[in-house]
C-alpha cells in the first residue's frame, strides 16, 4: 500500500507516519528526513544549498526533492510506503504519479489531516519545548512556522483537490487526540 499524508506543518504527519511504521510495517518516506540527511552531509554542496533554503522557511525546489524521492521509491517499491511531507505542490503530485506509474506502482490513498491553523503555533511551541536543543529541528520556530503555513496554503493545499478528483482522498480530524487520529487512519487503510 502506498499512502500520502497531507496536512500543514505541525498537523501530526510525522507522528502518524511513525505510528504506521512502528505498528503496521510501513516504511516512512519523509522528504524532511531525506533533506535533513542530505544537509547533515557536511561535504555535500547540495546539502549546504538545501540548508540555506530550509532555514529561510522556503520550500526546497521540486527538482531537488523529486531527485531524492525517485531514488527512494525505486528502492522501496515493493514495500508499504507512507509519504510524509511529499508531495508539497501540484507539480510534485503529478510527477510522483508519473514516476510511480513508470515503475508500475500507484498511490492507494491520500489522507488529509485537517487542523485549525491557529492551533499549530501552540503545537510547534510544545514540540520546541519538549525537544533537547541538540535534537531540535532548525525550522522549529514561530516565524518559520508562520511562513511555512502561508507557503502551505498557496502551494500544498491545492493537492487536496487534486487527490479528491482522483477519488483517493480521505480526510481525518487532526484536532482529535493522537490515538483517535491513528484510529481514523487505520480505518482508511484497512
Amino acid at each position: 500500500m502506498k499512502v500520502v499524508l497531507l496536512g500543514p506543518p505541525g498537523s501530526g504527519k510525522g507522528t502518524q507516519s511513525k505510528f504506521l511504521v512502528d505498528k503496521h510495517q510501513f516504511v516512512q518516506l519523509s522528504t524532511g528526513d531525506l533533506l535533513r540527511e542530505k544537509v547533515a552531509s557536511k561535504d555535500s554542496s547540495l546539502g549546504q544549498e538545501i540548508s540555506k533554503i530550509m532555514n529561510n522557511g522556503d520550500l526546497v525546489p521540486d527538482d531537488i526533492v523529486i531527485q531524492l524521492i525517485v531514488e527512494k521509491i525505486s528502492e522501496l517499491k515493493n514495500r508499504n510506503i507512507i509519504f510524509d511531507g511529499f508531495p508539497r505542490n501540484l507539480n510534485q503530485a503529478t510527477v510522483l504519479d508519473h514516476s510511480l506509474k513508470e515503475i508500475l506502482v500507484s498511490l492507494d490513498k491520500a489522507i488529509f489531516i485537517d487542523v485549525n491553523h491557529e492551533i499549530l503555533k501552540d503545537r510547534i511551541l510544545t514540540r520546541i519545548n519538549e525537544t533537547n536543543i541538540e535534537d531540535r529541528r532548525p525550522d522549529d520556530n514561530i516565524d518559520t512556522l508562520l511562513k511555512r503555513i502561508e507557503v502551505y496554503k498557496s502551494n500544498t493545499f491545492p493537492i487536496v483537490e487534486y487527490y479528491k478528483k482522483k477519488g483517493i482522498l480521505k480526510e481525518v480530524n487532526g484536532m482529535s487526540s493522537i490515538e483517535n487520529v491513528s484510529q481514523q487512519i487505520l480505518k482508511i487503510i484497512s
